[in-house]
């Protein structure tokens, strides 16, 4: 999970974007005006108070896993899925193998041909 040392304005736009919420929607939850959200947004390195920061942290404690993938992309932090499973590394390896055959092939030299009568 993301977590946020000092939420910005940046970070703010980013969780209520991930939340697909309107302006108005979150600032209605933050008990903040539309008008602070979009300040924000034009300023994105603004801090808000320590109190919305408490309730930013709120926010994205509670928000459900697709929205913390879109938060940490919209920031544009990479976000790993999780382990991967036995056979996606089946999968992986064997287009790997087939991969590396199909180039072998692609750089073998031609052999000539023979002319044909």
């Amino acid at each position: 999970m993301t977590v946020i040392d000092e939420w910005t304005g940046r970070h703010a736009h980013a969780l209520r974007t991930a939340l697909r919420l309107t302006n108005e929607a979150f600032a209605d939850q933050l008990g903040i005006s539309p008008r602070t959200l979009t300040k924000w947004k034009e300023r994105p390195e603004l801090v808000p108070s320590p109190a919305l920061q408490e309730a930013l942290d709120g926010y994205l404690k509670q928000a459900p896993p697709d929205a913390h993938v879109r938060f940490a992309a919209n920031l544009g932090l990479d976000q790993p899925s999780g382990p991967l499973d036995n056979a996606a590394l089946a999968e992986l390896s064997t287009a790997l193998g087939d991969l590396t055959r199909a180039l072998a092939r692609l750089q073998a030299p031609t052999p000539e041909r023979s002319p044909t009568s």
